[in-house]
């Protein structure tokens, strides 16, 4: 990752104050970036701008905040507000807000499902929406989107979350068109597991398919797969493969008959519910 692509650049991110969200900042403000993190803790905020700031390339960088709960719009509307009129404009937003909770489609109760919708598709798009306008008028910008492995294909026990990162991924494609008359780039990211306090909680509600189908791959640093994603964004790329893993997968998927790609997600699942039975 160079610094000058992101040296004094004002990054918004939202989900900033841990996991990837904050491995993202730190090597943002290692490379010089300006940076504006919004999250729904305030505590938990205010911690991570004193991290942000151990890590700042220079004393002249700026770091800010705003406590937020990005499922409500008005919420992200007052953040992009905050934001610009500290200032003065958005060169970057990493959408890296967003919650897993997997389980039996069957198990899963309807509000779960309009959690993951909110967390994961509405709090990105409704920060987007609000920033758009400052991103359009000075006709340059980078978004960021932060998806999942679980959007290239379905992987069984998310069928809340792999539909709501199916969105995020629908809702890019578009944006990345329609951008760029504006020459503000869009890409989004596969990431693997992670290592963070979200996998954690996550992983309490596995089923065992879904475990032995995550199985089949490592989980990452949270600090690896920041670096991964700096690294692909300033190389322009739209389609963000933090791992080589995820990258075959995403390979395979396009090449493989649907029906292979079935089998060996089926077979897999076998495999963990005779181990978990």
């Amino acid at each position: 990752m160079s610094n000058t692509y992101w040296s004094n650049r004002w990054i918004v991110i939202s989900g900033g104050s841990s996991g990837i969200g904050l491995a993202l900042a730190k090597r943002l403000a290692k490379a010089g970036a300006h940076l504006w993190l919004v999250a729904r803790c305030e505590v938990r905020l205010q911690a991570a701008i004193v991290e942000i700031k151990s890590s700042a390339q220079s004393p002249a960088q700026q770091f800010g905040y705003t406590a937020a709960d990005l499922t409500q719009p008005d919420q992200a509307s007052k953040a992009a507000q905050e934001m610009l009129a500290t200032a003065g404009r958005v060169d970057g937003l990493i959408n890296s807000v967003g919650a897993a909770h997997p389980g039996y489609v069957q198990d899963l109760p309807l509000d779960i499902f309009q959690w993951m919708m909110a967390a994961n598709y509405f709090a990105p798009l409704y920060l987007t929406k609000a920033l758009l306008p400052a991103l359009i008028a000075q006709r340059r910008g980078h978004i960021i989107n932060i998806a999942s492995a679980a959007a290239l294909l379905g992987v069984f026990g998310y069928s809340a979350y792999g539909a709501a990162k199916y969105a995020l991924v629908g809702f890019s494609e578009v944006l990345r068109a329609e951008m760029k008359p504006y020459h503000i780039r869009v890409s989004i990211v596969y990431p693997p597991d992670t290592q963070t306090p979200q996998l954690d909680y996550e992983n309490q509600f596995k089923p065992p398919e879904t475990k032995a189908i995550a199985g089949t791959a490592a989980a990452r640093t949270a600090d690896q797969v920041a670096e991964a994603i700096l690294r692909q964004a300033e190389q322009g790329k739209f389609a963000i493969y933090p791992a080589w893993d995820v990258r075959l997968i995403a390979g395979l998927v396009k090449l493989l008959p649907q029906s292979v790609v079935f089998a060996v997600l089926d077979a897999l699942a076998r495999k963990g519910r005779k181990n978990g039975g």
